[in-house]
Parts: C-alpha cells; structure tokens; sequence
C-alpha cells in the first residue's frame, strides 16, 4: 500500500510540475507576444507621424475622455484635447519631422497592462527635439492602447 501511494505522488508530482512549467511557458510566450505587439503599437506611431498623419498617430492612443498626456504644461485629459494639443504644436510636416523611438524598458504590469518607457527623437530641418517618455498601455477590446503618456 505504501508503495501504491508514493507512487501516486511522484506521478502526482511530476503532473503538477509539468502543468506548472506549460503554464509559464505559455504565459512567457503570451508576454513574449504581447511586448511583439507593443512594438508595433510604437512602430505604427512613428510611421503615421512621419506621414504627417497625427490622426493616425493618435489611433495608438485610447480614444476616451480618461485619456492622460503629461508634457511640459501639466497634464492634459481627452483623446480630442491631445489631438488638438498635438495639431496646435505640430502644425506642418516641417515642424513635425521624422520621429523615432527607442523603447528601454516594457514591464509587464498585468495580463493587460504595461509599463513602457523609451526615448523619443525627432529631426527636423527647424531644430532637433528629443526626450524620454513614459506609457501605460492596456489591452482594449483586444488591442493595445496608450492610456497615459507622460513625455518629456
């Protein structure tokens, strides 16, 4: 009987080990995909502002009125704000550039929240800018969104 039962929970161990070491595989992949996704998330923002499109550029963004943006001038709230904010600052191709991003850093916050921070740069024949930013993203109704920038 004895014997019966340790090998029960050797067999019963080796199950919870390989259930445990496929469950964080699959979770690794799914970050490991999620973070892919979050790339593309930046690379599509930087090819809609390098079109001179900043409503395509915005489509990364949540398109809520609980939308954050933290600049120079304090916090802004609203997609539409942002937007405008945006136009207001970039007015032409010229003043907006070619915008490329460096992410350092993509901190897995919860199965549907990151935490992303980078470095911006922007050329520009009228004077070269460039900064750091930090982002929250949340997975929305299956696709990632910024909800909070705070650029700098």
């Amino acid at each position: 009987m004895i014997k019966n039962s340790t090998l029960f929970n050797t067999a019963g161990l080796w199950l919870l080990l390989l259930v445990l070491g496929t469950s964080c595989t699959v979770s690794q992949k799914s970050a490991d995909q999620d973070r892919e996704a979050i790339e593309g998330v930046m690379r599509q923002q930087s090819e809609a502002w390098n079109k001179g499109d900043l409503v395509g550029y915005m489509q990364t963004y949540w398109h809520s009125d609980s939308l954050v943006f933290i600049g120079k001038n304090g916090p802004t709230y609203g997609w539409e704000k942002t937007l405008q904010n945006y136009q207001k600052g970039y007015p032409s191709q010229e003043a907006m550039g070619k915008l490329t991003f460096t992410l350092l850093k993509k901190d897995r916050l919860s199965r549907d929240a990151y935490f992303v921070v980078g470095k911006w740069h922007l050329a520009r024949t009228v004077g070269v800018l460039q900064g750091h930013f930090s982002l929250v993203f949340r997975k929305i109704a299956g696709k990632w969104k910024i909800v909070a920038d705070h650029s700098s």
